[in-house]
């Protein structure tokens, strides 16, 4: 490979590698300059400075062998050689140990402070270490280069021999793999259906991609389900900590020593926190997780992110969980602090009944003229005997309202309009099935004065079947509830679920639940999936204008919890499979002229180029897409139209004396234009006054056929006119001394014509 200033580009590391087992050293120490320091690094954190060269040379020689007898690396030469030196020095205290023993290890291994080494043993069984063996060699390389070591791309691009922008792609694509790899570790684990929905959504949670009602159901689970949570917490770690997982992973305990060394990184408050949150992680699975619990994780995750990256702000991914409510004591407090609540009358005080002698019989003409230091005030009897009143009765405390939930058959029912028929509504046009509508009546008691509401609940393939408020209530979308108008005769309610697709019964079925005061019932409805078709399914659209080729852009319609979307392609004679290999987004296969989308929710625009089909019926240049997603269908077919005339595309050149190759025969120069580059066919035939010499014009190819006036003459790369030279028996003006080229160049043909010898006097 060459620059366009004609010197060497440089070799990547796949090529100097393929390289050395053909037995080329010089690649080899191409290698070594590459990699030499990155060796010492990681082997200062395993010996003492004087002895790390040693090491790093050992190692190096390991992987030349290696490489001699066909193992070793094939992309990723930076990882394998820093595990090849931690095996050496494994290996040089393994042979130490049979001559000598010795109490201080710390000679032979350097631990980076802060960082338990049974923590990383287990983390190197554990699921985000299968996942980045699981990768490609290359994925695992780009990883290392980009995540681990922190290098730049255009750093990287040599040693992938890619440029800066391919390696982010590379990298991009890598890092969505690990995530990918990572969940499917978790995956065999899954116990419920629940569980199973939410792990497999979970890497578009971290990156923002579900929707709403998506967010919302995951949110709920992952307040329920510790073991999920852990999970969350773990791709969290794999998604913004890269560094700290993969190291130890590869490297063992020097492998964040190894990452300090390079950048510095506070390698201690993260193995901290790795350890606290393995621990966390690994009793979720035998304990629920409250609240609290999630919030220390969360924040252990978090810190041990931004210990890495010197973000100071955490993920926007990791939510704060909803804090569960506080419950009530079932029974009152023992000692109750308000005090007990006293008569509101106090009987008044009174004097006894018989009077002194010498108290007269009259009442006394004045009031007292001292007011009583007590309160209430007792009012002053009006009678000379006072009748004492007799204290108030305890007052009886109001028989609380029962609150306990009855159930009351028969308030709830879910009927079909149609009477049990067809449940399945067409669209305006009469052909795309709309949805499924039902009725919901609503019976409370009658004279029933409390409010009445009903909730909606439904699976995954269904959703909020009301678009706007019915007759007589009021719905929110957002808490998926409706209140009625009149609580005494509610109005039936007519709802409309989009028709499912595929899924279980319990992505299929709704539940609808009423209560009105201590009153409630439901009623639940499964939907049945079966194949339907959809007109708004499948798109043609043109694409860019080219006279030379039929672009055709495929579009599928999105819809979320779709498993699988295909295209199938078939097309009439005069047409070829129109599919480049490998698009974005698809998987196809020209055997079987099927495609299947990558995301099947959101499938990716699909390109289709079809050259431009010759002269031919109608069936001969039809070509039909056929989308299948799930249940639902799409067939869609387009009339290509054949090549087209343009005058302007063939000249038949008569050369001037001085650009006449041969002056002892006619030389003419066939020139096409705007075919630069493009295969270009020239069909020629002539009269029977006139001979085709052979034709030596390099890139041209030319065939004759001997009983015929006739020959074809091709080339795959246009690069200049076709001279084609020709001899005449007899002068003359007719066709016998004719000669006549149809040019065809992609969608494009044209025919002209020329005499021999000519009427000018140039040959």
């Amino acid at each position: 490979m060459e620059t366009p200033d004609g010197q060497p580009d440089a070799l990547s590391d796949a090529e100097l590698i393929a390289r050395v087992r053909n037995g080329d050293l010089e690649a080899y120490g191409e290698l070594y300059a590459r990699h030499h320091h990155a060796a010492e690094r990681m082997a200062r954190q395993l010996v003492p400075a004087n002895d790390a060269d040693d090491l790093a040379g050992d190692a190096f020689a390991k992987v030349l062998d290696a490489l001699r007898a066909g193992g070793g690396p094939d992309v990723s030469f930076r990882a394998y050689l820093l595990t090849t030196v931690r095996r050496v020095h494994v290996d040089r205290i393994r042979s130490g140990k049979k001559v000598q023993s010795t109490d201080d290890i710390a000679s032979y291994e350097r631990e980076p402070e802060g960082f338990d080494d049974p923590t990383v043993t287990g983390f190197e069984s554990g699921a985000a270490a299968k996942a980045f063996a699981s990768l490609p060699e290359r994925w695992q390389a780009v990883l290392w280069h980009t995540e681990v070591e922190g290098e730049k791309p255009a750093a990287i691009a040599p040693l992938l021999g890619l440029t800066a922008n391919g390696v982010s792609a590379l990298a991009y694509r890598a890092r969505e793999g690990l995530r990918q790899a990572y969940l499917q570790q978790h995956l065999a684990d899954v116990a419920g259906d629940r569980c199973r929905w939410t792990t497999e959504r979970l890497g578009a949670y971290v990156r923002g991609g579900l929707t709403k009602r998506e967010n919302r159901n995951v949110r709920e689970h992952l307040d329920e389900c510790a073991k999920c949570t852990a999970v969350y917490l773990e791709l969290v770690e794999v998604n913004s900590a890269l560094p700290a997982l993969l190291a130890p992973a590869l490297l063992g305990t020097a492998g964040l020593g190894y990452l300090a060394a390079a950048s510095g990184a506070k390698v201690g408050l993260v193995g901290f926190f790795v350890t606290g949150w393995r621990k966390v992680t690994e009793n979720s699975t035998r304990a629920a997780v409250g609240g609290g619990a999630v919030v220390v994780v969360a924040v252990a995750a978090v810190l041990a992110a931004m210990a890495l990256t010197g973000n100071k702000t955490p993920p926007a991914a990791i939510e704060q969980p909803t804090k569960p409510p506080a419950t009530q004591p079932s029974q009152p407090p023992a000692n109750p602090t308000v005090p007990p609540v006293k008569p509101t009358v106090k009987p008044p005080t009174v004097k006894p009944t018989q009077p002194s002698a010498s108290n007269p019989t009259v009442a006394p003409t004045t009031a007292p003229t001292t007011a009583p230091t007590t309160a209430p005030t007792t009012p002053v009897p009006t009678t000379p005997v006072p009748t004492p009143t007799p204290p108030p009765a305890t007052p009886t405390p109001p028989k609380p309202t029962p609150t306990t939930p009855i159930r009351y058959p028969g308030m709830v029912t879910i009927s079909m309009p149609t009477g049990g028929g067809a449940p399945v509504t067409k669209g305006a046009s009469g052909s795309a099935a709309a949805g499924i509508r039902f009725v919901i009546t609503i019976k409370p008691p009658a004279g029933n004065a409390n409010p009445v509401m009903i909730t909606f609940k439904y699976g995954a393939e269904l959703s909020w079947p009301i678009k706007s408020n019915p007759a007589g209530w009021t719905c929110t979308e957002a808490t998926e509830t409706c209140t009625a108008a009149d609580p005494a005769k509610p109005k039936p309610i007519p709802v409309t679920f989009d028709a499912p697709t595929g899924g279980s019964a319990a992505d299929r079925t709704f539940t609808v639940n009423a209560k009105t005061g201590r009153l409630y019932d439901y009623a639940s409805r499964t939907l049945d999936a079966a194949p339907s078709t959809d007109e708004n399914l499948l798109k043609i659209l043109d694409g860019k204008a080219d006279p030379d080729v039929h672009h055709r852009i495929l579009t599928v319609a999105p819809r979320a919890n779709r498993t699988k979307v295909t295209l199938k392609i078939t097309y009439g004679k005069a047409l070829e499979w129109p599919i480049a290999a490998n698009p974005a987004g698809w998987k196809c296969s020209q055997s079987t002229a099927t495609c299947t989308a990558a995301d099947p929710d959101k499938p990716a625009p699909l390109a289709a180029d079809f050259d431009v089909p010759d002269d031919s019926p109608a069936a001969a240049r039809t070509f039909t897409v056929t989308a299948q997603a799930d249940l639902v269908s799409d067939t869609d077919s387009e009339v290509l139209p054949g090549v087209q005339q343009d005058e302007s595309l063939l000249q038949i050149l008569t050369p001037t004396p001085g650009q006449d190759p041969n002056p002892f025969v006619y030389n003419r120069f066939l020139k096409v234009n705007g075919a630069q580059g493009r295969r270009v066919e020239l069909d020629i035939s002539w009269g029977r006054n006139l001979v085709f010499l052979p034709s030596f014009d390099l890139g041209w190819t030319c065939e004759r056929t001997s009983d015929i006036r006739r020959a074809t003459c091709w080339t795959n790369n246009y690069k200049k006119p076709l001279n084609s030279e020709w001899n005449a028996w007899f002068p003359g003006n007719g066709p016998d001394n004719a000669l006549t080229v149809h040019a065809r160049v992609g969608g494009r043909e044209d025919t002209d014509s020329a005499q021999i010898p000519p009427s000018e006097s140039r040959r």
